[in-house]
């Protein structure tokens, strides 16, 4: 049997597989979109290579673009500080980073996956010393480097970190931005602490932040300037040397809250936050403290006897490290011990502080890790993998995923009548998550008895109550409930209020200054485990979850602390600094980039005088899937006004390619005439209350419209509008067969304003989910339209914008029909999300299973959408849709008959399923949906019996 392709991601260590010595990280891959940022030699000091076995066609395309190849990848070596563009034939993966709380799977086709409780890794680390002595790629050899050495053993070489979470004054802080005194030994040995640090330039241009062993250059000025510690300043020298020390000396913090409660005997008011920036006088004063999250509780404490295994690997490759105990590790590599690979362990020689001028420069690089990573899987199985056995799950984005201990709500709602009942949502059970059986989409729950927990849209109204947890255990589908928000992830940070802990057992000495810390465990019974690591002594405590506010999370990226925030560099972001970079023989790939919305486009030398907003091509090539035969009764008689015959030009003809020739046998009646001028206007309609346009052209322009619909319809889509208002359209569209969509109608209310056609129409469309999540990526619960057509989403080679003389109504509607009422929805949502990605995740391994998924959930909420139609007035179309549904007529299309059919073979074909089907999302389905669409299908059929007695 063949061995299974290893999947590359970024972040990912390798090694060269035909050089055991070259180590490097994946920087790019050609299924991680994320990292498709184009231009991509701007990330790069120096040129990125090409491997002989990559085309030149291949590499220009990915320098413009930054999409590596298929089967390719960018990665950075760490052991000759260049970049190079892959076949990842030629690598073998050596390490994948994780981290607590993370979500993973064994392999991208299975349905289960697991969450990240614990991780340990063993590195490979070589003297900085080492590595400035001989050049790198001799200096791998087996007397150099230490191995196997637990991550839990070293430390950063810097005390402060951006990134970096630091408790002052009560109060908790992320470091955001941090100022460095550094200090060098010139090739004479004259030692001098720069005027300023960030003038220093490291031979290895790869380094953002200069480490104690770099060797490094600077101008002149900068030594002149700055403070002798040997020697003294000598015109004659050469600038170039070795960092000795650096020592922090300024830190600009982003204060996240007052974690505990104040001193009384501080003066200062406690809803004071300290000031952004902290020199050296508070650095030094120890009143600041870095947050620690590696310390663990001593092995005796009380509230660690369940033995959490709660461990945290924090060093990756190209890390700067010190030992923590030099002395201790120097005695347990000592250079004798054989590894069981039969590679030496290596020996730590200690570098004496007297043969470096009382510098301490016992530094290391990480070379290469070997991570261990436990998971506690759906099931509630734990294992412990190796970290290249596993991958990041794909599907992150999939609301309805729950795992063992997460708090859920029922999305049936309670019975009782409460103060806020007007306006807010009382679920009617709360529990907590105790299994989940993936394949099926079914959880285990464990219900709350008194849980008290309302919700306004999806906010939770605090105060709010769990309570006791019950003993009766109860499956149900997991597209049955919700999140509550009170659901904390392993790793993130939280305060928590002193008078309501619940801890394991009593601890000495425990202040209520000592209350923030990290979430190391979800309980069963829906208690949170916080590791207070801020204690002088580390303790585990447990306390209900609505006791707890997240402080940090690592999902709050860059982004969210940035947003307002000052730099203290501000007044020194010149974009002049930025003139010399040179990219050698690679600035033919220095073309115009231009990011709109967050979106980088190319604009080539040729394409920046010509740009439009017109195609060539009016056309639209739109392959639509079939829509139900909806015959109308051959004596019928169309009523809609005639509309005298105008020149026009614009088509009037249905996009090519966008229905299937004689494919309907359509005749026109009067039980559904596919375009109808109406009298009465429904009040209900979402742009009633716009102005309405009068002007000539206006006028001509809308006839022309009309006109098209009139003798364009496709089958399935009926348009109304209104003789006082025919600046409003409400449109019924039928979803097309073999889709989730099939059989059930979609509302559009559409507004041609005033600046129509210069600007497309304004749509809205009528969400009728109830608020359980939208029935398809483009058609968004707000009313929201998502489609280039309409101006909602900007236009790519698949898809065009309006153009005020070619685009009509007619295009936008088939539009619709064509390119978002698909059989696989999922990959529009690929298409919105990553414009540049969704031609390489369609039809992939990783992405079928989410398609699958969302296709199920898709079908039983649009066959709600058949209820509520049927259910409620929709006026205008009150009539066609009792003829297109309900008519028993031997002419009637009968789509109530045909929709509760097909769903009951859908029922059938899933719970008689053998272990070798494919659950597709449409013909087989999981056993959680067959839950939702049998209560679907229950209600069709009510609606069935209630026409039959009526």
């Amino acid at each position: 049997m063949a061995a299974q392709a290893v999947t590359f991601c970024v972040d990912d260590t390798i090694g060269a597989k035909d050089d055991k010595y070259r180590i490097g990280v994946v920087d790019r891959t050609f299924g991680d979109v994320d990292s498709h940022e184009p231009a991509p030699q701007r990330d790069y000091p120096e040129p990125i290579l090409k491997h002989d076995d990559v085309s030149e066609a291949q590499f220009h395309a990915f320098m413009r673009t930054g999409v590596p190849p298929r089967r390719t990848c960018l990665v950075s070596w760490q052991t000759e500080y260049v970049t190079e563009l892959i076949p990842e034939s030629e690598l073998e993966l050596l390490d994948r980073a994780f981290f607590i709380g993370d979500v993973v799977k064994r392999d991208a086709l299975s349905p289960m996956t697991g969450t990240v409780i614990g991780t340990r890794a063993e590195c490979t680390i070589l003297p900085t010393a080492a590595i400035q002595e001989v050049e790198l790629n001799q200096i791998s050899q087996q007397n150099m480097c230490v191995r196997t050495v637990p991550a839990e053993e070293l430390q950063y070489v810097h005390e402060y970190q951006e990134g970096a979470l630091v408790l002052y004054d009560d109060w908790v802080g992320r470091i955001e931005e941090l100022h460095d005194e550094v200090a060098i030994r010139l090739d004479n040995g004259y030692v001098v602490v720069v005027e300023r640090a960030n003038e220093l330039e490291a031979d290895d241009q790869t380094v953002e932040r200069v480490h104690v062993g770099d060797k490094v250059k600077t101008k002149k000025g900068n030594l002149r300037r700055g403070r002798w510690k040997y020697g003294s300043w000598n015109p004659n020298l050469n600038p170039h040397g070795t960092v000795v020390e650096v020592r922090t000396v300024e830190i600009s913090v982003r204060w996240l809250t007052q974690s505990f409660k104040a001193d009384p005997n501080n003066a200062r008011p406690r809803y004071r936050e300290p000031p952004t920036d902290l020199g050296l006088d508070v650095l030094e004063s120890g009143d600041l403290r870095v947050y620690d999250h590696t310390k663990n509780p001593p092995s005796l404490t009380p509230g660690n006897v369940m033995d959490r295994s709660y461990h945290m690997a924090d060093v990756t490759v190209g890390d700067r490290v010190r030992f923590k105990d030099l002395t201790g590790a120097s005695v347990k590599y000592d250079g004798t011990k054989i590894l069981p690979n039969g590679l030496p362990q290596g020996k730590v020689e200690r570098i004496p502080r007297t043969d470096t001028q009382g510098f301490d420069m016992n530094v290391y690089l990480v070379m290469q890790t070997h991570t261990s990573v436990k998971v506690l899987w759906q099931d509630l199985s734990i294992s412990e993998d190796s970290s290249t056995s596993l991958i990041p799950d794909p599907n992150m984005d999939d609301t309805d995923e729950v795992w063992p201990g997460e708090i859920v709500a029922s999305k049936e709602k309670a019975d009782e009548q409460f103060e806020e009942s007007s306006w807010a949502f009382k679920p009617a059970k709360v529990g907590v998550v105790q299994r989940v059986k993936a394949v099926d989409r079914i959880a285990t729950v464990r219900w709350f008895e008194n849980a008290d927990i309302r919700f306004t849209g999806h906010d939770l109204i605090y105060p709010c109550r769990t309570g006791k947890i019950g003993t009766v255990e109860e499956d149900i589908s997991l597209y049955d409930i919700r999140d509550v928000g009170l659901t904390r992830r392993r790793g993130d940070y939280v305060k928590i209020m002193p008078e309501l802990v619940d801890r394991l057992e009593s601890t000495p000495g425990l202040r209520l200054c000592h209350l923030f810390g990290e979430v190391i465990d979800l309980g069963l019974d829906g208690k949170l485990t916080i590791r207070l690591g801020a204690a002088d002594t580390v303790v585990d405590v447990r306390v209900a979850p609505e006791r707890v506010t997240l402080v940090h999370s690592s999902d709050m990226d860059s982004d969210f602390y940035n947003d307002g925030y000052h730099s203290m560099d501000a007044d020194d972001d010149d974009p002049n600094d930025y003139e010399d970079t040179s990219m050698g023989d690679t600035s033919e790939y220095e073309d115009m980039w231009v990011e709109y919305d967050g979106r980088v486009e190319h604009i080539s030398a040729d394409e920046d005088s010509a740009w439009s907003t017109e195609d060539e091509d009016g056309s639209s090539d739109i392959s639509m899937h079939d829509i139900p035969d909806l015959s109308l009764p051959e004596n019928g008689v169309e009523t809609s006004k005639t509309t005298p015959e105008l020149e026009s030009e614009i088509s009037t003809d249905v996009p090519t390619g966008s229905i299937r020739p004689n494919a309907f046998n359509l005749t026109k009646g009067t039980h559904a005439s596919p375009f109808l001028i109406l009298d009465t206007l429904p009040a209900e309609h979402h742009y009633i209350d716009h102005s309405r346009p009068s002007n000539s052209v206006y006028t001509r322009r809308v006839q022309k419209e009309f006109k098209i619909l009139r003798n364009s319809l496709p089958p399935g889509i009926f348009v109304r509008t209104w003789e006082s208002r025919m600046d409003l359209l409400r449109v019924l569209i039928i979803g097309p067969s073999d889709t989730p969509y099939e059989y059930a109608p979609f509302i559009i209310d559409m507004h041609l304003g005033s600046s129509f056609p210069n600007s497309p129409p304004e749509a809205f469309f009528h969400s009728w989910t109830d608020g359980q999540g939208p029935v398809n990526p483009n058609l968004y619960e707000d009313g929201k339209i998502c489609l280039s057509l309409l101006g909602t989403w900007h236009a790519d080679e698949r898809n065009e914008n309006w153009n005020a003389a070619k685009s009509t109504v007619l295009q936008v509607l088939v539009s619709i029909m064509g390119l978002v009422l698909v059989k696989e929805p999922y990959y529009s949502k690929y298409l919105l999300l990553y414009e540049a990605g969704y031609d390489i995740h369609q039809n992939t391994p990783e992405t079928s299973l989410p398609s699958a998924l969302y296709t199920e959930r898709a079908y039983f909420r649009a066959r709600a959408f058949i209820t509520h139609a049927l259910t409620q007035n929709v006026t205008p179309f009150d009539e066609e849709l009792k003829w297109l549904y309900q008519d028993q007529s031997p002419d009637a299309p009968k789509l109530l008959d045909k929709a509760i059919a097909a769903a009951n073979a859908i029922i059938e074909r899933s719970e008689q399923k053998s272990e070798g089907d494919v659950q597709d999302g449409l013909n087989i389905i999981s056993l959680g949906a067959v839950m939702m669409l049998k209560r679907q299908v229950k209600r069709l059929e009510g609606l069935k019996s209630r026409d039959a007695s009526s």
